[in-house]
């Protein structure tokens, strides 16, 4: 050693020996860490140039069976509307439907999918129907797997293996089938597994090869094993058009090893310059391909070399810096030197984990510390660098899976942001839904909603998604084609690494068929196989809602029991199939002809039944008869045959013929027999108490036309009293039928028949025309405080013109608006409630009061109350009758006055007629009162004369 010469100071070999000591440590120190960074650097770059090929592999292989898929399925879809247009042109009477399938299975045989697939069809039986082999055609092939498969799924892509005559082994097929119903053919597009590469578009997939960036400059390529460059950022051709001669061995061995790494040398386009490079490179086989990924060596390793740099640079300086210290460090600096060098010795052996011991102070304890920083640093390197490698791969394997059960899977997949918008969808989403990735991409799932729910089901449906993260449940949703279907659909939140909702999953299965066959069962369990028509059981149920309905509403239900004459006759003579076809064009014949039917029904043989509800007069029921006896009026042919059929009828009508369904079917039977009896083609009553009430009803509307044009009618007035004044505040106009003869008409009898047959209407101006004429007389003799209100039925409500009939009575009589106040029940009013607070507001503008009338009869809601422009409310004498012996009756009077008042609104008290009610009333604070106690309806001179009676300052 060149120290070891002991006539040389002490300080000096120390000196000496701590410098190379020191210096040597130092250089193996960057030695060790250079190779240790270098072959770490050199393995990740390699590594991510692996994992980067694969995951293009693995994207190229799922996009490229996607694009096959997608090819194939377009193909069968063509071809199924082909057959549809041959279709067309066989209804259209162009073609036989022998001449159509002989074409489609001509131009189905002609096409080629790829070099040597091709389509055939096969029946839901398993039986070939067309096949390019003719050897094929008509073979069943319903036992084997294959033929199985297909007739179970008729749409859909299925992959398999198969030979064709002549062929010894079998090879690998995909197809795509769409099933077309009206021929039961399965078309099937075929295609083998090592032609896939010509279906396949690769620009589908260009975008994410070209995505992938190594360096400023690395990137992916994918090529043929010919050496045809398919997606490269600029090559356009065969490779070895870019590389050197020598290096055309490399892509020899490419193709041959099928997967590897080198290095090579690469021709640059622009500069023609050769240049180093590394490449990692992996075949797809089934498709003949070979992706790689490639980097500068440059650029990959400029990390290495800036550290070899660094190195080289921190040993000089260290040197420099080192020499004019040790001189002063002398032998107290041997020992951390000694110590630090140790350390060193171990960490070049690969043990990352190695510390110095850091003694004292100084540059030997500052030098250990910053080796000890320089060894974190590293080691958290070679952490973060396994780390992101272990993590790539679980998240290759990760995308891999779930790409293959986001592509397979049977049910509907949709996934949204956490705004909502759609951002994937799979495969089954679009077959379910009609709609492409791109028809909804970026889009709401509003998309496909219905209208089959109310708005409350989707609050609902999102409070779930926002308290438990999830919803389950049946729902309605559109196809694009604007079909609404049913499906079970479940979502899910997806939350990220914060527990924020990051996603939306939804996954859902189409239920159509389901539902269409328990609708299917429910039908035929209720309906007559033969004619389609609801059988003796459904028709028993309908009656039964149809009576309870009436029941309800006080309204009818009409029975018609019908029963074809001489039917045995036609069946013994023409035979029972015969007779099934008559009975079939009896059943699409009443159908036709009675639409307003609520049911018509076949009990069995030749009987029918029809269920009308709802009539609402008397009258129609015997023209519901003879229109049902018109049906048969015109002969019904049947295979060539024009046959008279004639029908018995018998009639019943809720709730005069019976109270209950069995009833009425049973005496409408016995009616049908009756008819029969009067000679048949005819229909007969159940009871002729209602030809009577038909008969009286028709004379009375007869008379109610004659009245009105005799001024038969008479106008009287009730008075209306404040009961804290006894003051006369207004008067009720009520109309009143004299008749000529002297008999009294009931308002009873008469007002109901006027608002059936539409006469309330002349009848409603009549009145409204004599309440202006006795208003116009009240103001001449100066009783100037008093109203007159009149009452409006819902037909007259509903007019058009009431607005301008009602200007045109005042301004004829020249009376204001303010002193006419309508009176119109609660239950007009809540028929359409929008329209009817239109109309209020225009008769409020013109200046006239507003009365609800009969209040507390109707169904109405405080929320309209309180919306609706009214000055007061009339409580319906039901409810003032017993107010001193019902409680209830007192209680909900009571209520009535105290919601008003909290309204702002008036009331009157119709109906009081004894002391004890008067009292009552007072007690509860009513203002008005019209009733007996103080005056029944007067004629207009007797009005004047109670005026005059009780005081009122009319100038009289």
């Amino acid at each position: 050693m060149p120290f070891e010469n002991r006539r040389i100071s002490i300080k000096y070999r120390l000196m000496g020996w701590f410098s190379f000591f020191f210096v040597l440590t130092t250089a193996l120190t960057a030695g060790t860490v250079y190779v240790l960074v270098r072959d770490t650097i050199k393995q990740n770059v390699f590594t991510e140039l692996r994992v980067s090929s694969e995951a293009i592999q693995s994207m190229v292989r799922t996009a490229a069976q996607v694009s096959v898929r997608n090819r194939l399925r377009a193909i069968a879809e063509k071809n199924v509307d082909i057959l549809s247009g041959l279709q067309r042109r066989v209804d259209a009477g162009e073609l036989t439907p022998e001449q159509a399938r002989a074409e489609g299975k001509r131009i189905l045989r002609s096409q080629s999918i790829g070099s040597s697939g091709y389509v055939y069809v096969i029946q839901t039986t398993g039986k070939i129907a067309m096949h390019p082999a003719s050897s094929l055609e008509g073979e069943d092939i319903s036992s084997e797997w294959l033929g199985q498969k297909q007739a179970e799924m008729k749409q859909g892509y299925l992959e398999y293996s198969w030979a064709n005559p002549g062929e010894l082994t079998k090879r690998e097929k995909a197809l795509y089938m769409e099933y077309y119903a009206p021929w039961d053919w399965i078309v099937s597009v075929s295609s083998y597994r090592s032609e896939f590469n010509q279906l396949i578009d690769h620009e589908d997939f260009r975008a994410g090869v070209e995505d992938f960036a190594l360096g400023d400059s690395g990137y992916a390529f994918l090529m043929t094993k010919q050496g045809n460059m398919l997606i490269h950022p600029w090559i356009h051709g065969h490779v070895t058009e870019f590389l050197p001669d020598e290096d055309h061995t490399l892509f020899t061995d490419m193709v041959l090893n099928r997967n590897g790494r080198f290095s090579y040398s690469w021709k640059e386009p622009s500069t023609g310059t050769y240049t180093e490079k590394v490449m990692v490179y992996r075949e797809i086989p089934e498709l003949g391909w070979i992706v790689g990924s490639t980097g500068y060596v440059d650029e990959v390793y400029a990390p290495l070399y800036r550290i070899q740099s660094f190195l080289i640079f921190s040993g000089i300086l260290t040197v420099l810096i080192v020499l004019p210290l040790a001189y002063y460090l002398g032998r107290s600096f041997s020992n951390p030197i000694t110590k630090l060098a140790t350390s060193m010795s171990q960490a070049d052996k690969g043990d990352l984990s190695v510390r110095a011991e850091v003694d004292g102070y100084g540059e030997a304890a500052e030098l250990a510390t910053h080796f000890n920083q320089y060894m974190e640093r590293l080691g958290e390197y070679r952490n973060e660098l396994q780390n992101e490698i272990d993590e790539r791969r679980r998240a290759e394997q990760q995308l891999q899976l779930f790409a293959m059960v986001f592509e397979n899977a049977l049910e509907g997949i949709s996934i949204t942001d956490k705004q909502g918008n759609i951002v994937a969808v799979n495969p089954s989403f679009t077959i379910i839904t009609g709609f492409e990735p791109e028809d909804v991409l970026g889009k709401n799932p509003r998309v496909l909603k219905s209208d089959r729910h109310e708005e409350s089901f989707y609050r609902e449906m999102w409070e779930s998604l926002y308290t438990n993260g999830s919803w389950h449940g049946e729902i309605w949703n559109r196809r694009k084609n604007g079909e609404s279907y049913p499906e079970i659909l479940s979502i899910s939140a997806v939350q990220d690494k914060t527990g924020s909702v990051s996603n939306y999953v939804a996954v859902f299965h189409d239920i159509s068929d389901m539902k269409l066959k328990d609708k299917q069962i429910e039908h035929q369990a209720y309906h007559d196989a033969l004619t389609g028509l609801p059988n003796r059981s459904l028709a028993h149920d309908r009656l039964s809602v149809a009576i309870t309905h009436a029941k309800r509403d006080g309204s009818s239900v009409v029975v018609l029991f019908m029963d074809l004459d001489n039917f045995k006759k036609i069946n013994d003579s023409m035979g029972h199939s015969f007779g099934d076809l008559l009975l079939k064009e009896v059943a699409a014949r009443l159908r036709k002809d009675f639409p307003d039917a609520d049911t018509i029904a076949r009990l069995g043989g030749d009987e029918f039944l029809m269920i009308i509800e709802g009539v609402g007069e008397e009258r129609e029921v015997a023209s519901l008869a003879e229109r049902a006896l018109a049906v048969f009026e015109t002969p019904y042919v049947v295979r060539g045959e024009e046959l008279h059929v004639t029908p018995s009828i018998g009639v019943t009508m809720y709730p005069d013929d019976g109270s209950d369904a069995e009833t009425l079917i049973k005496n409408a039977d016995m009616a049908m027999y009756q008819s029969k009896a009067k000679g048949k083609n005819a229909y007969f009553l159940f009871t002729q108490e209602v030809n009577l009430r038909i008969s009286k009803r028709l004379k009375l509307e007869n008379d109610m036309r004659q009245a009105l044009k005799n001024r038969e009618f008479t106008v009287y007035f009730q008075p209306k009293v404040n009961l804290f004044n006894d003051v006369v505040t207004g008067m009720e106009a009520l109309v009143r039928w004299h008749k000529p003869d002297g008999t009294v008409v009931s308002p009873a009898d008469f007002i109901p028949l006027a608002e059936e047959t539409g006469l309330i209407v002349p009848l409603g101006e009549y009145v409204m025309d004599a309440s202006c004429k006795a208003m116009q007389l009240f103001e001449g003799i100066g009783c100037d405080d008093i109203s007159i209100a009149v009452n409006l039925s819902p037909i007259q409500f509903d007019q058009e013109d009431l607005v301008e009939m009602i200007t045109e009575k005042l301004e004829m009589n020249g009376v204001s608006p303010s002193k006419i106040e309508l009176e119109i029940t609660e239950s007009t009013l809540m028929t359409n409630v929008e329209k009817s607070i239109a109309k209020l507001n225009m008769l409020v503008d013109m200046g006239m009061s507003i009365s609800i009338d009969d209040f507390g009869t109707g169904h109405s809601s405080l929320y309209y109350l309180k919306n609706f422009p009214i000055d007061r409310l009339k409580i319906d004498r039901s409810f003032i009758r017993d107010i001193t012996t019902d409680e209830s009756d007192a209680q909900i009077v009571e209520t009535i006055i105290l919601m008003a008042g909290n309204l702002g609104i008036g009331v009157v008290a119709e109906g009081a007629e004894t002391k004890e009610q008067i009292d009552m009333l007072q007690s509860f604070n009513c203002e008005l009162v019209q009733g007996y106690y103080y005056s029944p309806p007067l004629p207009l001179e007797d009005v004047i004369v109670y005026l005059r009676s009780e005081g009122v300052d009319c100038h009289i």
